[in-house]
Protein backbone atom coordinates (compact mmCIF):
# COMPACT_ATOMS: atom_id res chain seq x y z
CA UNK A 1 0.00 0.00 0.00
CA UNK A 2 2.82 2.41 0.85
CA UNK A 3 4.49 1.66 -2.49
CA UNK A 4 1.24 2.45 -4.33
CA UNK A 5 0.87 5.77 -2.51
CA UNK A 6 4.48 6.72 -3.28
CA UNK A 7 3.98 5.81 -6.93
CA UNK A 8 0.83 7.90 -7.11
CA UNK A 9 2.68 10.86 -5.59
CA UNK A 10 5.48 10.53 -8.13
CA UNK A 11 2.99 10.32 -11.00
CA UNK A 12 1.26 13.49 -9.83
CA UNK A 13 4.58 15.31 -9.43
CA UNK A 14 5.26 14.50 -13.08
CA UNK A 15 2.16 16.52 -13.92
CA UNK A 16 3.09 19.53 -11.77
CA UNK A 17 5.06 22.32 -13.41
CA UNK A 18 6.53 25.03 -11.22
CA UNK A 19 6.73 28.35 -13.04
CA UNK A 20 9.25 30.82 -11.62
CA UNK A 21 8.70 34.38 -12.83
CA UNK A 22 12.09 36.04 -13.40
CA UNK A 23 11.24 38.51 -16.14
CA UNK A 24 10.73 41.79 -14.27
CA UNK A 25 13.04 44.79 -14.36
CA UNK A 26 13.30 45.20 -10.57
CA UNK A 27 13.17 48.98 -10.94
CA UNK A 28 13.06 49.55 -7.16
CA UNK A 29 16.66 48.30 -7.01
CA UNK A 30 17.70 51.02 -9.48
CA UNK A 31 21.35 50.68 -10.59
CA UNK A 32 21.81 47.08 -9.39
CA UNK A 33 19.14 45.57 -11.64
CA UNK A 34 20.38 47.42 -14.67
CA UNK A 35 23.23 44.90 -14.71
CA UNK A 36 21.67 41.76 -13.25
CA UNK A 37 18.10 40.42 -12.88
CA UNK A 38 16.87 40.68 -9.30
CA UNK A 39 16.44 36.87 -8.90
CA UNK A 40 20.19 36.50 -9.58
CA UNK A 41 21.35 38.93 -6.89
CA UNK A 42 23.48 36.93 -4.47
CA UNK A 43 22.24 36.85 -0.88
CA UNK A 44 24.76 36.49 1.93
CA UNK A 45 22.16 34.81 4.15
CA UNK A 46 21.63 32.11 1.51
CA UNK A 47 25.25 30.97 1.54
CA UNK A 48 25.93 33.69 -1.02
CA UNK A 49 23.67 32.01 -3.57
CA UNK A 50 20.93 33.84 -5.47
CA UNK A 51 17.21 33.74 -4.74
CA UNK A 52 16.66 31.79 -7.96
CA UNK A 53 19.29 29.20 -7.09
CA UNK A 54 17.83 28.86 -3.61
CA UNK A 55 14.34 28.28 -5.05
CA UNK A 56 15.58 25.73 -7.59
CA UNK A 57 17.54 23.82 -4.95
CA UNK A 58 14.53 23.64 -2.63
CA UNK A 59 12.17 22.54 -5.40
CA UNK A 60 14.68 19.91 -6.44
CA UNK A 61 14.90 18.62 -2.85
CA UNK A 62 11.10 18.34 -2.80
CA UNK A 63 11.16 16.14 -5.89
CA UNK A 64 9.60 18.63 -8.32
CA UNK A 65 10.08 17.16 -11.79
CA UNK A 66 9.61 20.20 -14.04
CA UNK A 67 10.60 23.82 -13.53
CA UNK A 68 9.90 26.55 -16.10
CA UNK A 69 11.90 29.76 -15.73
CA UNK A 70 10.29 32.78 -17.41
CA UNK A 71 12.92 35.27 -18.47
CA UNK A 72 12.65 38.81 -19.81
CA UNK A 73 14.81 41.68 -18.54
CA UNK A 74 18.48 40.75 -19.07
CA UNK A 75 17.36 37.27 -20.10
CA UNK A 76 20.81 36.28 -21.32
CA UNK A 77 21.99 36.45 -17.68
CA UNK A 78 19.29 33.90 -16.76
CA UNK A 79 20.48 31.68 -19.63
CA UNK A 80 24.08 31.84 -18.41
CA UNK A 81 23.10 31.01 -14.84
CA UNK A 82 20.86 28.06 -15.75
CA UNK A 83 23.52 26.64 -18.08
CA UNK A 84 26.10 26.88 -15.31
CA UNK A 85 23.99 25.09 -12.67
CA UNK A 86 23.04 22.38 -15.16
CA UNK A 87 26.75 21.67 -15.60
CA UNK A 88 27.23 21.51 -11.83
CA UNK A 89 24.08 19.43 -11.26
CA UNK A 90 23.36 17.21 -14.28
CA UNK A 91 20.09 16.00 -12.71
CA UNK A 92 18.66 19.46 -13.43
CA UNK A 93 19.28 19.18 -17.18
CA UNK A 94 15.89 17.66 -17.98
CA UNK A 95 14.01 19.41 -15.18
CA UNK A 96 14.51 23.04 -16.16
CA UNK A 97 13.26 24.81 -19.24
CA UNK A 98 13.66 28.54 -19.95
CA UNK A 99 10.76 30.42 -21.53
CA UNK A 100 11.42 33.78 -23.16
CA UNK A 101 8.64 36.30 -22.51
CA UNK A 102 9.97 38.55 -25.26
CA UNK A 103 8.79 42.08 -24.60
CA UNK A 104 5.61 40.88 -22.86
CA UNK A 105 7.23 41.29 -19.43
CA UNK A 106 7.07 45.06 -19.91
CA UNK A 107 3.27 44.79 -19.63
CA UNK A 108 3.47 43.23 -16.16
CA UNK A 109 3.83 39.87 -14.39
CA UNK A 110 0.51 38.59 -15.75
CA UNK A 111 1.87 38.76 -19.28
CA UNK A 112 5.20 37.27 -18.25
CA UNK A 113 3.29 34.29 -16.88
CA UNK A 114 1.08 33.94 -19.96
CA UNK A 115 4.20 33.50 -22.10
CA UNK A 116 4.16 29.83 -21.02
CA UNK A 117 1.17 29.35 -23.34
CA UNK A 118 3.51 29.71 -26.33
CA UNK A 119 5.33 26.47 -25.46
CA UNK A 120 3.37 23.37 -26.47
CA UNK A 121 5.25 20.82 -24.39
CA UNK A 122 4.72 23.03 -21.32
CA UNK A 123 1.21 24.34 -21.86
CA UNK A 124 -1.21 21.47 -22.31
CA UNK A 125 -4.08 19.79 -20.55
CA UNK A 126 -1.90 17.18 -18.84
CA UNK A 127 -0.37 19.67 -16.41
CA UNK A 128 -1.21 21.93 -13.52
CA UNK A 129 0.93 24.95 -12.67
CA UNK A 130 2.39 26.32 -9.45
CA UNK A 131 3.41 29.94 -10.06
CA UNK A 132 5.98 31.56 -7.77
CA UNK A 133 7.84 34.90 -7.97
CA UNK A 134 11.55 34.78 -8.66
CA UNK A 135 12.36 37.51 -6.13
CA UNK A 136 10.85 35.97 -2.98
CA UNK A 137 12.66 33.71 -0.50
CA UNK A 138 10.51 30.79 0.67
CA UNK A 139 11.41 28.42 3.48
CA UNK A 140 11.54 24.86 2.24
CA UNK A 141 9.00 23.75 4.86
CA UNK A 142 6.51 26.26 3.49
CA UNK A 143 7.01 24.95 -0.04
CA UNK A 144 6.75 21.38 1.22
CA UNK A 145 3.39 22.05 2.87
CA UNK A 146 2.09 23.64 -0.32
CA UNK A 147 3.28 20.78 -2.52
CA UNK A 148 1.57 18.29 -0.19
CA UNK A 149 -1.67 20.29 -0.41
CA UNK A 150 -1.41 20.28 -4.20
CA UNK A 151 -0.77 16.54 -4.43
CA UNK A 152 -3.63 15.78 -2.04
CA UNK A 153 -6.04 17.98 -3.99
CA UNK A 154 -5.02 17.30 -7.56
CA UNK A 155 -8.54 16.60 -8.79
CA UNK A 156 -9.88 19.65 -6.96
CA UNK A 157 -7.47 21.87 -8.88
CA UNK A 158 -9.09 20.84 -12.15
CA UNK A 159 -12.19 22.69 -10.96
CA UNK A 160 -10.80 25.45 -8.73
CA UNK A 161 -7.61 27.52 -8.75
CA UNK A 162 -5.76 27.51 -5.43
CA UNK A 163 -4.09 30.24 -3.43
CA UNK A 164 -2.55 30.27 0.03
CA UNK A 165 -2.45 32.52 3.07
CA UNK A 166 -1.15 32.64 6.62
CA UNK A 167 -2.97 34.20 9.56
CA UNK A 168 -0.90 36.33 11.91
CA UNK A 169 -1.35 39.13 14.38
CA UNK A 170 -0.62 42.52 12.89
CA UNK A 171 2.09 43.05 15.51
CA UNK A 172 3.97 39.98 14.22
CA UNK A 173 3.71 41.15 10.63
CA UNK A 174 4.94 44.61 11.58
CA UNK A 175 8.09 42.97 12.98
CA UNK A 176 8.61 40.77 9.93
CA UNK A 177 7.68 43.07 7.05
CA UNK A 178 9.94 45.79 5.77
CA UNK A 179 7.12 46.85 3.46
CA UNK A 180 4.09 48.37 5.15
CA UNK A 181 1.73 47.47 2.29
CA UNK A 182 0.79 43.79 2.06
CA UNK A 183 -1.77 41.71 0.17
CA UNK A 184 -4.49 40.02 2.19
CA UNK A 185 -7.40 37.71 1.39
CA UNK A 186 -11.06 38.02 2.20
CA UNK A 187 -12.52 34.51 2.43
CA UNK A 188 -15.81 32.77 3.15
CA UNK A 189 -16.14 29.28 4.61
CA UNK A 190 -18.37 26.99 2.58
CA UNK A 191 -18.59 23.28 3.21
CA UNK A 192 -15.07 22.08 4.04
CA UNK A 193 -13.22 24.77 2.10
CA UNK A 194 -12.48 28.49 2.31
CA UNK A 195 -13.46 30.32 -0.89
CA UNK A 196 -11.88 33.56 -2.00
CA UNK A 197 -13.94 36.72 -1.97
CA UNK A 198 -11.23 39.22 -2.82
CA UNK A 199 -7.49 39.88 -2.76
CA UNK A 200 -6.80 43.37 -1.49
CA UNK A 201 -3.93 45.46 -0.20
CA UNK A 202 -3.58 46.59 3.38
CA UNK A 203 -1.44 49.20 5.11
CA UNK A 204 -0.09 47.68 8.32
CA UNK A 205 0.15 51.12 9.92
CA UNK A 206 -3.63 51.34 9.92
CA UNK A 207 -4.08 48.12 11.90
CA UNK A 208 -4.14 47.51 15.63
CA UNK A 209 -1.36 45.21 16.85
CA UNK A 210 -4.04 42.72 17.91
CA UNK A 211 -5.80 42.52 14.55
CA UNK A 212 -5.60 39.14 12.80
CA UNK A 213 -4.35 39.46 9.23
CA UNK A 214 -4.76 36.86 6.48
CA UNK A 215 -1.65 37.62 4.45
CA UNK A 216 -1.53 36.08 1.01
CA UNK A 217 1.50 33.95 0.17
CA UNK A 218 2.45 34.88 -3.41
CA UNK A 219 2.05 31.39 -4.87
CA UNK A 220 -0.88 30.35 -7.08
CA UNK A 221 -1.91 26.99 -8.53
CA UNK A 222 -3.79 26.91 -11.84
CA UNK A 223 -5.14 24.27 -14.17
CA UNK A 224 -4.84 24.39 -17.96
CA UNK A 225 -8.52 25.34 -18.24
CA UNK A 226 -8.24 28.15 -15.70
CA UNK A 227 -5.32 29.67 -17.59
CA UNK A 228 -7.51 29.71 -20.69
CA UNK A 229 -10.12 31.58 -18.64
CA UNK A 230 -7.43 34.12 -17.77
CA UNK A 231 -6.58 34.50 -21.47
CA UNK A 232 -10.24 35.16 -22.32
CA UNK A 233 -10.64 37.65 -19.45
CA UNK A 234 -7.44 39.51 -20.27
CA UNK A 235 -9.05 40.57 -23.55
CA UNK A 236 -11.91 42.23 -21.65
CA UNK A 237 -10.12 44.22 -18.96
CA UNK A 238 -6.92 46.15 -18.41
CA UNK A 239 -4.81 44.20 -15.92
CA UNK A 240 -1.09 43.64 -15.48
CA UNK A 241 -1.00 41.43 -12.39
CA UNK A 242 -2.32 38.00 -11.45
CA UNK A 243 -4.05 39.60 -8.47
CA UNK A 244 -6.06 41.95 -10.70
CA UNK A 245 -7.21 39.21 -13.07
CA UNK A 246 -8.05 36.97 -10.11
CA UNK A 247 -10.27 39.64 -8.57
CA UNK A 248 -12.01 40.24 -11.89
CA UNK A 249 -12.82 36.55 -12.30
CA UNK A 250 -14.07 36.27 -8.70
CA UNK A 251 -16.41 39.22 -9.26
CA UNK A 252 -17.64 37.48 -12.41
CA UNK A 253 -18.63 34.46 -10.33
CA UNK A 254 -15.53 32.28 -10.64
CA UNK A 255 -14.70 30.39 -7.45
CA UNK A 256 -11.21 29.84 -6.02
CA UNK A 257 -10.12 28.01 -2.88
CA UNK A 258 -7.75 29.43 -0.28
CA UNK A 259 -5.67 27.10 1.90
CA UNK A 260 -4.22 28.23 5.19
CA UNK A 261 -0.50 27.58 5.67
CA UNK A 262 1.12 27.09 9.08
CA UNK A 263 2.09 30.54 10.35
CA UNK A 264 5.47 29.31 11.59
CA UNK A 265 6.67 28.96 7.99
CA UNK A 266 8.12 32.16 6.59
CA UNK A 267 8.74 33.88 3.30
CA UNK A 268 10.60 37.10 2.56
CA UNK A 269 9.76 39.49 -0.27
CA UNK A 270 12.83 41.25 -1.61
CA UNK A 271 11.29 44.42 -3.00
CA UNK A 272 13.82 47.04 -1.93
CA UNK A 273 17.53 47.20 -1.14
CA UNK A 274 16.54 47.78 2.48
CA UNK A 275 14.94 44.31 2.49
CA UNK A 276 18.40 42.85 1.92
CA UNK A 277 19.89 44.96 4.69
CA UNK A 278 17.27 43.75 7.16
CA UNK A 279 17.14 40.10 6.05
CA UNK A 280 20.01 38.89 8.23
CA UNK A 281 18.55 40.60 11.29
CA UNK A 282 15.16 38.97 10.79
CA UNK A 283 16.58 35.51 10.15
CA UNK A 284 18.93 35.63 13.10
CA UNK A 285 16.18 36.94 15.36
CA UNK A 286 14.04 33.99 14.35
CA UNK A 287 16.81 31.48 14.98
CA UNK A 288 17.45 33.07 18.38
CA UNK A 289 13.81 32.38 19.32
CA UNK A 290 14.25 28.77 18.25
CA UNK A 291 17.43 28.57 20.30
CA UNK A 292 15.50 29.42 23.43
CA UNK A 293 13.29 26.38 22.81
CA UNK A 294 15.97 23.89 21.82
CA UNK A 295 19.67 23.78 22.65
CA UNK A 296 20.30 21.78 19.47
CA UNK A 297 19.46 24.80 17.34
CA UNK A 298 22.58 26.56 18.59
CA UNK A 299 24.62 24.22 16.43
CA UNK A 300 22.97 25.54 13.27
CA UNK A 301 24.06 28.51 11.22
CA UNK A 302 21.75 31.49 11.31
CA UNK A 303 20.16 30.62 7.94
CA UNK A 304 20.30 26.82 8.27
CA UNK A 305 16.51 26.55 8.07
CA UNK A 306 16.66 27.52 4.41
Amino acid sequence: MVIQLLQQGNDLKNRLITVILCAGEGIRFKKITKKIPKPLIKIKELNNSSILEHSINNLNKLGIKQIAIVKGHLGSKIDEFINSIKKEKPDLEKKIVIIDSGIQYKLGPLYSFLSITKVENIFNRNYIYMIIPGDTIFEINLLNQMVNIILNNFNLIQEYPLLFYRELKASTLKEQQESKIISIVDIAKKSQYCFLRLIKTCNLKQLSDYDLVRQIIPIFVFSFDFINEIIDSEKKISANSIREIFNYLIKEGREAIAFRIDKKYKFYDIDYKSDLNNLNYRLCKREKKKDNRSSDISKNHCFEGF
